[in-house]
């Protein structure tokens, strides 16, 4: 069992890394120091040795202390955004997985896609926008993101829910990468997941709801510009009496949907709650 001990010297909390051990002759526990640490808000996970990061007292420990540095852990956060969309920009899958793999040692597959990659492709639509990018150098980086999204994909799912969800976007939005990013993680999550993304039309998705018989439907929408199109496609859906999530950059100023469930941009965590809440 291992675990951190802080103490306070001159008003400073200073942390140990220690390991307790049952001495079976002795019918004691020994504690042993493993590591000095330094001061607690400095702690961070890259301090404590790698074969003890994913114990759950550590990860708690961590966790607690990132509110003593708040500054430092958004620098953290900003830069590893930044390493993020060079690494896309350059097709460079390798070291974007580093990422990744490095990320989730101490955090969650839902954390990794709305704090690092998602902020990271938000970046690059807006470079695309100013035209400081050239088509060549997106489609390099949404490719990019697509295979990571796949590598991620492959990672052991627990038990199925017994649950199907139906993703698709509206006809003329090819904007497919949110899509695959909740159905790798509600994949990953025990749903079974069919993604009809990008673009497929009414017909096609109307096809596969009679064919599977999904238990919920989620449409995203990026572009404003497919609005009414999605609004279309939702008045053919409702009679179905499917519950439907509509969600995407595109309503961040504007619902004019009813009767359905409209999210905007949530969190994958916050997208997994509600849909515990309906199905």
């Amino acid at each position: 069992m291992v675990f951190v001990r802080s103490k306070i010297v001159k008003n400073e909390s200073y942390s140990y890394l220690v390991e307790s051990k049952w001495d079976s002759k002795g019918k004691t526990s020994r504690q042993q120091t493993v590591k000095y640490l330094g001061k607690t808000s400095d702690v961070t996970l890259e301090d404590i040795p790698s074969e003890y990061r994913n114990n759950p007292s550590i990860v708690s420990f961590v966790s607690s202390t990132q509110r003593f540095d708040m500054k430092k852990r958004e620098k953290y956060l900003m830069k590893t955004q930044e390493n993020m969309r060079k690494f896309l920009l350059g097709g460079d899958l390798k070291n974007a997985i580093s990422i990744y793999t490095d990320f989730v040692k101490q955090s969650s597959v839902a954390n990794f896609y709305d704090i690092i990659l998602r902020p990271a492709m938000y970046q690059i639509g807006e470079l695309w926008d100013a035209k400081k990018l050239d088509v060549g150098d997106e489609h390099i980086a949404s490719n990019t993101a697509m295979r990571l999204i796949e590598k991620i994909g492959t990672k052991p799912r627990i038990k199925n829910k017994g649950k199907t969800i139906l993703i698709c976007t509206p006809d003329g939005e090819y904007h497919a990468i949110p899509c695959y990013m909740m159905e790798t993680y509600l994949s990953l999550n025990g749903y079974n997941v069919i993604n009809l993304a990008p673009s497929a039309p009414t017909n096609s998705i109307t096809n596969h709801i009679l064919d599977k018989k999904p238990d919920l439907i989620l449409i995203s929408i990026t572009l404003k510009d497919h609005i009414k199109s999605c609004e279309r496609l939702v008045n053919n859906l409702k009679k179905f009496k499917i519950p439907i999530v509509v969600g995407g950059q595109a309503l961040q100023d504007e619902n004019p949907f009813h009767g359905v469930m409209v999210m905007e941009t949530p969190s994958l965590s916050e997208l997994s709650k509600t849909i515990k809440g309906m199905i």
